[in-house]
């Protein structure tokens, strides 16, 4: 999630021309982004807190990380801290903090210094043991497609698993595009506090 979608549409922006138009090719999708229904009643306030991703679409701007979370904190007036947090595939340990702030009953939009602010549709959540996040920018005629399973603790069970990932299918999103994040006794995770 690092980011989410930003440093795709930066680099696209930034290299132009044919390299642009590779870039579209490999990690975009011929097609239009599907109309998706947010949760509309979402709430901030019991969100905040420690989420590890279960699984995701192949992104860019995470290749070869594991051991993902998000940590969110509440910062006053309406905005909260983003704390993400992962292990490169070199072994070091990564992160990157920013805010977001709720721009639509279940979309926040999500800033980080130096990145082009992204937004973060939340499909559903029950804030207590799942997420299902998911984000998509058209340009042209191609799209990008950005999801992530997340769960409070380093594993789900079979039927809240199944309940997060109702929600793409209910969207019309492919799960297909899903790959599973490794979460681990081994994981470099910041202390609780």
């Amino acid at each position: 999630m690092r980011g989410l979608v930003a440093f795709v549409v930066v680099l696209v922006a930034a290299v132009g021309g044919a390299t642009a138009a590779q870039l579209l090719v490999r990690d975009g999708s011929l097609g239009q982004c599907p109309n998706i229904t947010n949760k509309e009643d979402f709430d901030a306030v019991p969100y905040l807190g420690r989420w590890y991703e279960i699984e995701r679409f192949d992104i860019i701007f995470q290749h070869g990380m594991d051991c993902v979370q998000a940590i969110y904190s509440d910062m006053g007036d309406g905005y909260v801290e983003v704390h993400n947090t992962a292990r490169t595939s070199d072994g070091a340990f990564t992160d990157i903090v920013g805010q977001a702030h709720v721009i639509a009953p279940g979309v926040l939009l999500v800033e980080f210094a130096g990145y082009i602010p992204a937004e973060y549709h939340i499909l559903d959540t029950d804030y207590e043991t799942y997420s299902s996040v998911y984000n998509c920018v058209q340009s042209g005629p191609y799209h990008f497609q950005y999801a992530w399973v997340l769960s409070r603790t380093a594993e789900l069970d079979e039927d809240t698993y199944q309940r997060a990932r109702q929600a793409f299918t209910d969207n019309g999103i492919d799960l297909d595009l899903f790959h599973s994040t490794y979460q681990g006794d081994d994981c470099p995770y910041l202390p609780s506090h």
